[in-house]
């Protein structure tokens, strides 16, 4: 696992005695994030909390920038506060006290606040309070055992198990990488559900977090000028389905370039693409899936697009899918980094007429009647809380599975407070095979 980044924090109002260890840490890929007390250090623990291999504790530092001098009460209320984050979690991260051994009623102060269950853990972590020094020389051992002790243990985590196991995705993912931290996140997270459901059992299972991993890969297809803004909309929002096509080779229906050379094969095979058209399908299964309307930007944002507990294995699928086309993604911007010679493979399409679709969400039509649907056949697709027919809701009385067709045959008004956007939901319907 010689690739995975051991992300640690550290919590220590003496800078100097971080900075003299960083090399050493960075030597076992071990990456310090380092706070000069708690109160700062809150809010990153909360952002990384899914990504943290360790904490280590100064035994005798600030609660907060409010205090002049460090403080005995320290190790109780941050120790207080982590267990109650492990427990509404479910998850335990290794933690470690440095101590130069100066702190009044040391020893009393650790048989207190130190549980049997942390002791318990001194197998797979390590011993939980180490010795603190500046001078490296005199405490090298000590470094050493703790690094040691970080690394064992953080080849176990979960987190880190799935970072190794699709290491070939998440290269191409993070803060200084071709795809967005945020994005990183989202499949950390979505994968380690996959993996380790019995660690994330509170997991709330929504498309829009999985719609925006692929906005972010295309705004890095942006950066890179493997897309031109003649992909963004009016609102700044990059354009799907045009984006899609235009990188899978083919040619898109609003904008009047396609990408290479065209080729001769009615399955595409030979077209020249950023992403083999395989790739097609795949996006176009998972972006009905998770609903194409949402976007990484505007008060989309607040509709989360549940899925239904039954289509999880559906959901899975894609995110697996979304693997595969983020490491052809990837592997392509890597070996195409000149971003002139991208945007020279704009080519114009012959004969293009702008495409009458509208690009935007459709919104209901006011003229549409409860009759208007009777009778007419639609595909169950994911538009926001639940399943739709044509512009109407389902009732969750009904069952119907993801992509299956059926007949609408009752339908009443919509009172609920998505009515604008859905005015009618589907009381009665016939499968249609």
């Amino acid at each position: 696992m010689e690739d995975i980044i051991y992300k640690v924090l550290w919590i220590d109002d003496q800078p100097e005695i971080v900075k003299s260890y960083q090399y050493v840490a960075g030597l076992r890929n071990i990456q310090l994030m380092h706070f000069e007390n708690w109160k700062d250090a809150q809010p990153t623990l909360e952002r990384e909390f899914g990504e943290l291999t360790a904490i280590i504790l100064d035994a005798n530092c600030k609660l907060d920038t409010t205090q002049q001098a460090p403080s005995e009460r320290f190790l109780g209320n941050v120790l207080s506060s982590l267990m109650k984050m492990f427990g509404d979690r479910h998850r335990e991260i290794p933690w470690y006290i440095l101590s130069e051994g100066t702190m009044t009623n040391f020893d009393t102060v650790t048989n207190v606040i130190v549980s049997e269950d942390r002791y318990s853990h001194e197998t797979d972590w390590g011993k939980t309070v180490n010795k603190k020094a500046i001078d490296l020389v005199t405490n090298s051992e000590s470094v050493n055992v703790l690094f040691d002790n970080i690394i064992r243990a953080g080849k176990n985590q979960s987190n880190n198990i799935v970072l190794y196991r699709h290491r070939d995705v998440f290269k191409y993912m993070g803060t200084d990488a071709l795809i967005s931290d945020e994005a990183r996140k989202i499949m950390l997270k979505a994968l380690a559900v996959l993996y380790y459901p019995e660690e994330n059992f509170n997991y709330e299972f929504a498309g829009n977090p999985i719609r925006k991993v692929v906005e972010y890969m295309f705004k890095s297809a942006l950066k890179y000028g493997l897309l031109t803004n003649d992909f963004l909309d009016e609102r700044g929002f990059v354009i799907i389905w045009d984006s899609m096509q235009y990188l899978c080779g083919m040619e898109p229906k609003h904008v009047p370039f396609r990408f290479g050379k065209k080729g001769t094969k009615e399955d595409y095979s030979d077209y020249e693409s950023v992403l083999p058209t395989t790739c097609y399908n795949l996006f176009k299964g998972l972006l009905n899936y998770v609903n194409v309307d949402s976007h990484t930007l505007g008060e989309e944002d607040n509709s989360p697009y549940k899925i239904d507990a039954e289509s999880k294995d559906l959901f899975f699928a894609y995110v697996l899918a979304l693997c595969h086309i983020i490491t052809c993604f990837g592997e392509y911007a890597e070996q195409h980094p000149n971003i002139e010679e991208n945007k020279a493979k704009r080519t114009s399409i012959t004969g293009w007429r702008p495409s009458k679709e509208i690009r935007v969400a459709k919104q209901p039509v006011k003229n549409e009647t409860a009759d208007s649907f009777i009778g007419k056949v639609f595909q169950a697709v994911n538009m926001g809380g639940g399943l739709t027919l044509g512009n109407c809701k389902v009732s969750k009385t009904i069952k119907l599975k993801l992509l299956q067709k059926a007949r609408i045959e009752e339908v009443v008004v919509n009172t609920e407070n998505d009515s604008k956007k859905y005015p009618y939901i589907v009381t009665k319907i016939t499968p249609v095979e």
